[in-house]
């Protein structure tokens, strides 16, 4: 129950800040309304976690002690299979973090435990045990006995883990020699394309967005973009406090087979919120959500905006196509998906 309350307080955190931020855009960039396909359209949960796309499957969590992994069909969003334990028994987890595994496999590790088991979507029995020697708190794999695990250091935000060799690398949005804080301020999210070796992470909070690249298993930073308007002090006790952001970097992200998808809002066609006649009032609370997809190339130059009037919190996608999905909120949690070839 503790954890269920921090991680939930965390989001609403994060939903808070990114409804009452927007972004500072170009009015020549074109501008479409849509009609997203409604892959489910009623999520049994209260808090939906993280999702996570295959070509024919999708999953996500949440914090249902008895079973936290949902396996839904791609298409039909028909339930598969609920699989996992919450709590404190060698194979449970206490704050689950998903990603993916080669060979139509999904990687389940622990943000606070070290606790790492592999589900194979093929076989959807039960997870296996992962053996590694190395640390398995917020580990993801990017390749064949390759990883990548995320704040782990004050002075890089990555290590890249090949075999039993881990080396940092990445950049932070500023010199935190003297930020005492790191791992508070410094909470960056970020995405990875199994398919082409891209990894993209962002710091909402400090308007910063890098790209990097897996190259003859290195990772080489492509880019950096940083937006302006970030009102930070450092007090004299090592305290990185943010007083204002006005062009926040993106809070959530998903890579297709050639773009960046990521949730932001736009003034220009996010003029009032959706109105939302769920009888559940925190569900209604997600009507001031972000209801607008923006589509960028590999160097981060805004391509289109695409409004879906549904307000949205979580996007995913397999990487070798360019269908995007979503979790977003109606009467109640849903997923829906977009194909940006149409």
């Amino acid at each position: 129950m503790k954890n269920y309350l921090i991680i939930t307080c965390l989001f609403i955190c994060l939903l808070s800040y990114t409804s009452s931020c927007s972004t500072a855009i170009d009015n020549t960039v074109e501008r479409h309304s849509i009609e997203p396909t409604m892959v489910k359209t009623e999520l049994m949960t209260s808090m939906p976690g993280e999702l996570l796309a295959f070509e024919d499957k999708l999953v996500w969590f949440d914090l249902n002690p008895d079973a936290f992994l949902h396996i839904e069909n791609a298409k039909t969003g028909e339930n598969i299979q609920e699989i996992g334990r919450l709590g404190g028994g060698p194979e449970d987890f206490t704050a689950p973090f998903i990603s993916w595994f080669p060979n139509r496999k999904v990687l389940v590790t622990d943000c606070f435990a070290e606790r790492a088991m592999i589900l194979s979507l093929d076989s959807i029995t039960q997870m296996k045990p992962l053996d590694i020697p190395f640390s398995k708190k917020s580990l993801q794999c990017v390749g064949e006995n390759l990883f990548v695990q995320s704040c782990t250091r004050k002075d890089y935000p990555f290590t890249f883990w090949v075999n039993d060799t881990g080396t940092p690398f990445g950049c932070y949005p500023l010199d935190n020699e003297n930020v005492n804080n790191v791992e508070e301020v410094f909470q960056g999210i970020h995405a990875y394309n199994p398919h082409t070796g891209y990894l993209v992470q962002s710091f909402p909070e400090l308007s910063q967005v890098t790209c990097y690249k897996l190259t003859e298993n290195q990772f080489v930073e492509k880019w950096t973009k940083r937006r302006p308007g970030v009102d930070y002090q450092i007090d004299n006790d090592g305290i990185l406090r943010i007083n204002n952001v006005q062009n926040p970097a993106p809070s959530s992200i998903a890579l297709t087979k050639d773009y960046i998808i990521t949730i932001e809002r736009d003034e220009q066609t996010e003029e009032v919120a959706i109105e939302n006649h769920s009888k559940n009032r925190f569900l209604r609370s997600f009507s001031k959500a972000p209801q607008t997809l923006f589509v960028y190339n590999y160097d981060f130059q805004l391509l289109k905006i695409l409004h879906t009037r549904i307000p949205m919190f979580r996007l995913a996608a397999s990487g070798n196509n360019n269908i995007v999905y979503f979790i977003g909120v109606q009467e109640e949690f849903c997923i829906a998906k977009y194909n940006l070839d149409e």
